[in-house]
């Protein structure tokens, strides 16, 4: 079981491990509800948006780790100086 500490603003840090599992990024709203447990945290379900996403958005996190970003950006910078 992970622990965390409540800020002096009332943050807490979800541990890395279940922002993978449940796949929370930043900007993630959580709903906070009361159980006879204590607090249960669970993702809204964001609502489908009419429109795709396209250009840099579409990568964004789909690289994570690689310099795959970084060299796409360097090759749209070169074809631009043409």
């Amino acid at each position: 079981m992970a622990t965390t500490t409540v800020s002096s603003k009332g943050q807490v840090v979800i541990p890395r491990a279940l922002r993978e599992k449940y796949r929370l990024t930043s900007g993630t709203r959580l709903q906070v509800a009361e159980s006879d447990e204590g607090l249960v945290l669970s993702p809204l379900k964001r609502a489908r948006s009419s429109r795709r996403q396209t250009g840099w958005r579409v990568l964004r996190g789909a690289a994570k780790g690689t310099n795959a970003l970084k060299e796409h950006l360097a090759e749209h910078r070169r074809e631009a100086k043409r």
